[in-house]
């Protein structure tokens, strides 16, 4: 058992202290999403464009692909909308994106407490 042991840490000491190794090693990627933050550079689109309680629990629900008809017609006009996303206002302060291709909302996305 402790022979075992030993040949792990001697592998592992071996692989990170060995540049010839470095092929071995992925590149290191930051993991980035476009933020679901409306653009400082975007004119608002709606007056209203902010989710009730109710209206977020039917997004958690929601199936997607739907059309974009089927989601205006459910929680109303965005608060900001550019090419790809419709940005709904959330009570506390964040916000929900929805991704569109086209007219076809493909999925959604929340803001977190870093944007």
């Amino acid at each position: 058992m402790t022979r075992n042991i030993v040949g792990l840490l001697w592998i592992a000491i071996a692989t990170t202290s060995c540049p010839e190794l470095d092929f071995l090693r992925p590149t290191p990627v930051e993991a980035v999403e476009p933020s679901a933050v409306p653009s400082p550079d975007l004119e608002p689109y709606a007056l209203d464009g902010e989710l009730n309680k109710a209206e977020i629990k039917a997004l958690l629900y929601l199936q997607f692909p739907q059309s974009y008809d089927a989601i205006s017609e459910r929680f109303g006009f965005p608060a900001y909308r550019d090419s790809t996303a419709d940005y709904y206002k959330l009570p506390n302060g964040r916000w929900v994106a929805i991704q569109y291709a086209g007219k076809t909302a493909t999925g959604l996305r929340f803001s977190d407490s870093g944007d």
